[in-house]
């Protein structure tokens, strides 16, 4: 009898301990917050779903054990108003129709990461949730291999808004079939696949569409026709990393697109009016786009909304010519409401391209031009930009400037970044602090700081404005003189006084020297120069007599090259673009290049004359700067002499630009004449029959 009332009482207190458990207690190892009303239990490894508080809406269960899911592995859940369910990665193998029917608030649920459901498993299980409200379904990582067209009619039955699918490895994508059973979708984002076949879909209200990384080659109708427009709404497309080679005529009706990302495509050429019919466009991402974009047309970025142009990484130089086209005074001017720039990781050979580009648009107010090879900083364009109030030039070869020129009488910028450059020296002509009244953010750190006399004006500025100076003192450190390399700026630099009293110690014994030594040195000098290549030419006989050097002959030879290359500095990037591209790259014969083969730290001349001996032959690169260079004349002497006993094809002249033989020297003008010679033809089709020509001549002894 006593049992039976034990039993009862069990019996009527068990639904209170239940409540009073749901109500104020949350499940270990799990973790709530009625705030929100949210409950995790990320990577526990639980097999069943346990018992949660009332507050609980939002579930995220990813990293369980749930294999096999239906009805009854969701009892404990019952009461609850849940309107989001997370259940990615719980290694789910089986998934029944009721599993989701006890749901009657769901509005979010997330399956990701499950591969081994089938798109008709989770077709069939949602098709039965309850929620009319239904809206947003997560799919991502399922790695499956087909469209999961059957999920589409199963979610038809609902107003679904977004749909996620990133990173599975089906390669055709429907969007007719799609538009045609979510017609209130507004949210697609299919990216991380490998699709590349796509079938456009009219989308009334899609706002956001997303199809990064996958292999997609748009046509000019996937927008809309002449009738149609079949993404109206459009606010934000991310097309980033597909497989873009044009996108000339390919954007229209699109006018409410607002952000457009297109970078990592292999675009070759952003030509006119490209982005003109998007009256709504701000933000425009094209970075990363490869070797072979090589072309800016003058209204490539006309825009009236344009504000945000992230043209990043695209190594593209800022230069004309026959490589590169774009019009320096028009690529910006068209673009009145710029206000982001970023180049960082192109080239500008000529600082100022950067005046004459950025002039133009007064409304820039953040630059960044990090990574660009710029070795000084724009004169006469931060005082141009009213609004520009920041500035980021890092890892650049940056090591001085000066400061009136730069930033004239007023400028607005309040941050600086100068980290990662050349910077030994800071000095007030660097910044005039009348001109900077607006600087409140400055980085320099990561340069190599002198710490002598000279940064003395540097110290006193961090010492009395430290607050600007970002990241100071750990980033700011010594690299010269020797024995302080690696100190920290603010103990490595000397005091006033100790500079003032090292001043007046060597001001009389420089002075005395320096008038005696002048005065012998003017004279040597002299002699020297007027005799410099005398001087050279014999000191490179000394070599070969003493170092027993033989010249050249046509018996058999192993050769470390096939021929050695005498060119100019200014002619280098055509060296290694076509001359190394085309006959070492592509043909495999080997070239000798000093600024890439020469020994460091061996006396050039060495260097030279090694290298010929190495070389089966020798190609001469003329231009109008090859025939005006000391050292290329100097080095066309060495050749000269080590051609005499070889055959009459072992010097090729090159001529990259019609030089007149008015404009060479007497001795050049022999022995470009006792060569073979080949003009680079202008024409591109011409310059194929060119490049094989030349092969066929660098092999003709093999």
């Amino acid at each position: 009898m006593l049992q039976s009332y034990f039993l009862i009482i069990v019996l009527l207190a068990l639904p209170v301990y239940i409540l009073v458990a749901r109500t104020s207690s949350c499940p270990k190892p799990c973790i709530c917050k009625k705030k929100g009303g949210t409950a995790s239990c990320r990577g526990a490894l639980l097999r069943f779903v346990p018992v949660f508080p009332t507050y609980v809406t939002k579930l995220y269960f990813s990293g369980n054990l749930l294999e096999t899911i239906n009805a009854s592995t969701f009892r404990n859940l019952e009461g609850l108003k849940l309107v989001f369910i997370s259940l990615g990665q719980n290694g789910i193998t089986h998934i029944t129709a009721d599993a989701f029917s006890g749901f009657r608030f769901l509005l979010e649920l997330d399956l990701s990461r499950n591969p081994k459901l089938t798109p008709l498993m989770v077709a069939d299980a949602v098709a039965h949730i309850k929620c009319i409200n239904f809206k947003h379904i997560i799919l991502n990582r399922m790695i499956w291999r087909n469209e999961p067209t059957e999920l589409y009619i199963s979610l038809s039955h609902f107003n679904i808004q977004k749909l996620e699918m990133l990173e599975n490895n089906f390669e055709n994508l429907n969007m007719t079939l799609l538009s045609e059973n979510l017609a209130q979708l507004k949210e697609l984002r299919i990216g991380y696949g490998v699709i590349s076949i796509i079938q456009p879909g009219y989308f009334q209200k899609l706002e956001i569409l997303d199809l990064h990384f996958n292999r997609i080659r748009f046509t000019k109708d996937f927008f809309g026709n002449e009738t149609t427009c079949y993404l109206p709404q459009l606010v934000k497309l991310n097309l980033a990393a597909n497989s873009i080679a044009s996108i000339d005529k390919l954007f229209w009706c699109l006018d409410n697109l607002n952000v457009l990302r297109l970078d990592g495509n292999p675009i070759l050429d952003v030509l006119n009016n490209t982005f003109f019919y998007l009256p709504s466009l701000e933000i425009l991402y094209m970075g990363n786009l490869g070797f072979r974009f090589n072309r800016i047309d003058d209204r490539a970025f006309q825009s009236s909304t344009l504000k945000q142009l992230w043209f990043f990484n695209n190594h593209f130089v800022f230069i004309k010519d026959v490589m590169h086209h774009f019009n320096e005074t028009e690529i910006f001017r068209h673009s009145p409401k710029l206000e982001y720039l970023d180049l960082r990781g192109n080239e500008f050979p000529s600082i100022h391209v950067l005046e004459k580009m950025l002039s133009p648009v007064k409304s820039l107010s953040q630059l960044i031009i990090d990574n660009c090879q710029l070795i000084t900083l724009p004169e006469n364009l931060f005082s141009k930009l009213p609004n520009l109030f920041y500035v980021s030039l890092r890892n650049n070869r940056i090591s001085s400037w000066n400061g009136q020129r730069v930033f004239g009488n007023q400028s607005s910028l309040r941050t600086m970044r100068l980290t990662g450059n050349s910077l030994s020296t800071i000095n007030e002509r660097m910044f005039p602090r009348k001109a900077l009244t607006h600087l409140s953010m400055l980085f320099l750190g990561n340069n190599p700081f002198a710490c002598t006399c000279s940064n003395v004006w540097f110290k006193n500025w961090i010492e009395t404005e430290q607050s600007i100076f970002e990241n100071y003192p750990e980033l700011y450190h010594c690299k010269t003189p020797p024995e302080k390399d690696g100190e920290l700026l603010k103990d490595g630099i000397p005091t006033q006084f100790e500079c003032s009293n090292t001043k007046n110690e060597l001001f009389t014994a420089i002075v005395t020297s320096l008038s005696l030594s002048g005065i012998v040195f003017v004279i040597i000098f002299s002699l020297i120069f007027r005799l410099r290549w005398h001087i050279r030419y014999w000191l490179y006989l000394y070599r070969v007599k003493k170092k027993e050097f033989s010249l050249i002959t046509n018996e058999e030879t192993d050769y470390t090259f096939e021929a050695y290359v005498i060119y100019c500095d200014n002619d280098l990037k055509w060296i290694q673009r076509e001359l190394l591209g085309k006959i070492e790259n592509e043909s495999e014969i080997s070239l000798c290049i000093r600024d890439r083969d020469f020994e460091v730290g061996k006396v050039y001349v060495e260097n030279i004359i090694e290298k010929m001996n190495s070389s089966r032959r020798i190609i001469l690169v003329i231009s109008h700067d090859m025939v005006k260079s000391n050292w290329c004349l100097f080095e066309s002497r060495i050749a000269q002499e080590k051609c005499l006993n070889k055959e009459s094809d072992a010097l090729i002249s090159l001529m990259v630009e019609d030089v007149s033989e008015e404009n060479m020297s007497s001795s050049l003008r022999a022995f470009v004449n006792s060569a073979s010679l080949s003009k680079f033809p202008a024409k591109e089709y011409d310059q194929e029959q060119f490049w094989l020509n030349l092969t066929k001549l660098l092999r003709n002894q093999r």
